[in-house]
C-alpha cells in the first residue's frame, strides 16, 4: 500500500510537471508506468479524434476524477456515461442553443458594467477573485434567474474549497480527509441549489431558463420527469462548470493584458472582435482544462498503437497549445493567432480548450461571448497594472487557476 501510495503522489501531485516530463519524452504517443497505473499519453492532435470521435466507445471519463468529485456534481454531465449522459446531454442542449446563448449578452454586458463600476482608482484587487463573483452572477441570472451577488462571495469559497478536498483527495486518496469544512461547503451549495429548485417547482412557473428546462423534461421511455436529486446533479454542474472556466479565462487574459499593455489598448479601440482573439490566446496558453483523461474498457489501438484495458489515455491541452511544431513561438502572447484565417488554418485538435468529440463542453459558445463581452465592456473604463513583476505560478484543481491569484492595481480611464 505504501508504494502505491506513492506512486499515485507522483502521478497527481504537480501534474503540469508530470505532463511536461512526459511530453519531452513522448512526442507523439507513447506509455508510462507508475506502478500499476499505466499511462498512454496522446500527444498530437491528429491522433486525437482516435479517442474521442472515432472511438469513443472504447473508452469513459478517468476513473479517478470522477470518483473524487461524484458528491459535488453527482451523476451530471461531466461524470455521467452511455446512455445517460446522452439523454441528459439532450435535455441541456437547448439552453445553450445559439438563438437563446445569445439573449444572454444583455445580462452578461450588464453584470460586468456593475463589477467594474466599484473598483477605485489605484485600489488594489485579486482580478482572478472579482471574475469568480461576475461570472456566479451571471451564471445565476442567466441560467436559473436569480440573483446570486449577495451570496457569490460565499459561494465562490465552498467551490473552491471542494475543489481543494477534490485534488488532495486524488493525491493521496488513503489518507483520512478532513471533512469538516468540505461538509460544510458541499451543504451550503446543496441548500442553495435545493432552494432553487424547490422554489421554482412550488411557484410553477416555466421561464425558458435552464433550470425550467430540467424541471419540465421528461424521460423519453418512462415519461417521468426527472427527479430533484437528478436536476440537482445537472444545475450543480452546471452551476460549478458554468462559472468556472470563464472565470480563470479571464484572469489569465487580464494578467497577459497587464504584461502587454499594447494589447491592452487594442482591445479598448477594437472591442469584442479583438476580445475574443484575446480570451482564446489566453485559453490557449492556460487552458482551463490542461489535461484530459480517458480510461479504455476494453483492448483497442490508437494510430496503430495497442492500448490495454484500463489504461489511462491522457489527451493534453497545456502540451498541445505550447507544442513550437503547432504554433510558432508558442510561450509568446500573440491574440492575432486567432484571426479568422490563422485559427482556420490550424490542424483539427491542435487547439481545444474545451475538449472535443461528443463530450465537448456544452457551453462553449455561452463562455466565449459571455468572455468577450467582459474582456470588451470591462477594458472601455479601466487598466489594470500588475502589483507584482514575479511570474504567478499554476494552480492545477479541476481547472487551471493561478495561483495566488492575479492582484492588479486598478487604474480608472473615466
Amino acid at each position: 500500500m505504501p508504494g502505491l501510495i506513492r506512486t499515485i503522489r507522483a502521478l497527481f501531485a504537480n501534474r503540469i510537471r508530470m505532463l511536461e516530463k512526459l511530453g519531452s519524452e513522448i512526442p507523439r504517443i507513447g506509455r508510462a508506468s507508475f506502478g500499476r497505473i499505466n499511462v498512454v499519453l496522446v500527444n498530437t492532435p491528429e491522433l486525437v479524434p482516435e479517442v474521442l470521435v472515432e472511438r469513443a466507445d472504447d473508452f469513459q471519463k478517468g476513473p479517478v476524477l470522477k470518483t473524487f468529485s461524484r458528491p459535488l456534481l453527482g451523476d451530471g454531465l461531466l461524470n455521467s456515461e452511455g446512455d445517460q449522459h446522452r439523454q441528459r446531454r439532450k435535455l441541456v442542449a437547448p439552453a445553450f442553443a445559439h438563438q437563446r446563448v445569445s439573449k444572454y449578452a444583455g445580462a452578461m454586458r450588464e453584470h460586468a458594467v456593475a463589477a467594474q463600476a466599484v473598483w477605485r482608482d489605484g485600489e488594489r484587487i485579486d482580478v482572478a477573485q472579482a471574475m469568480m463573483r461576475l461570472t456566479l452572477g451571471i451564471v445565476g441570472r442567466t441560467l436559473f434567474d436569480v440573483d446570486l451577488l449577495g451570496r457569490a462571495d460565499t459561494l465562490g469559497r465552498d467551490i473552491t474549497t471542494l475543489q481543494t478536498w477534490v485534488v488532495r483527495q486524488m493525491r493521496v486518496p488513503f489518507r483520512l480527509p478532513r471533512l469538516r469544512g468540505p461538509i460544510a461547503a458541499l451543504a451550503r451549495l446543496n441548500e442553495t441549489i435545493y432552494r432553487l429548485i424547490h422554489d421554482r417547482r412550488a411557484s410553477g412557473l416555466d421561464k425558458g431558463d435552464l433550470l425550467s428546462m430540467l424541471l419540465l423534461s421528461q424521460d423519453e421511455e418512462s415519461g417521468q420527469h426527472l427527479t430533484d436529486e437528478q436536476v440537482r446533479d445537472e444545475a450543480m454542474t452546471l452551476f460549478v462548470a458554468g462559472h468556472e472556466t470563464t472565470a480563470q479565462a479571464m484572469a489569465w487574459s487580464w494578467y497577459l493584458l497587464a504584461q502587454h499593455p499594447e494589447h491592452f489598448e487594442r482591445l479598448r479601440n477594437e472591442g469584442m472582435p479583438y476580445a475574443l482573439q484575446v480570451m482564446k490566446e489566453s485559453m490557449r496558453l492556460y487552458p482551463p482544462a490542461f489535461v484530459l483523461a480517458r480510461s479504455a474498457l476494453r483492448d483497442t489501438s490508437i494510430g496503430g498503437f495497442h492500448v490495454r484495458k484500463d489504461d489511462l489515455v491522457m489527451i493534453a491541452p497545456w502540451l498541445l497549445h505550447r507544442d513550437p511544431r503547432l504554433f510558432e513561438d508558442p510561450l509568446r502572447f500573440d491574440p492575432d493567432r486567432f484571426l479568422p484565417e490563422r485559427e482556420a488554418a490550424l490542424p483539427r485538435f491542435a487547439y481545444m480548450p474545451f475538449g472535443g468529440g461528443r463530450r465537448i463542453c456544452i457551453g462553449n459558445q455561452f463562455a466565449l461571448m459571455e468572455g468577450q463581452i467582459i474582456l470588451s465592456t470591462i477594458a472601455q473604463n479601466i487598466s489594470m497594472e500588475l502589483v507584482s513583476q514575479r511570474p504567478i505560478g499554476l494552480q492545477p484543481f479541476i481547472t487551471l487557476r493561478p495561483k495566488g491569484g492575479v492582484n492588479v492595481k486598478i487604474r480608472r480611464l473615466n
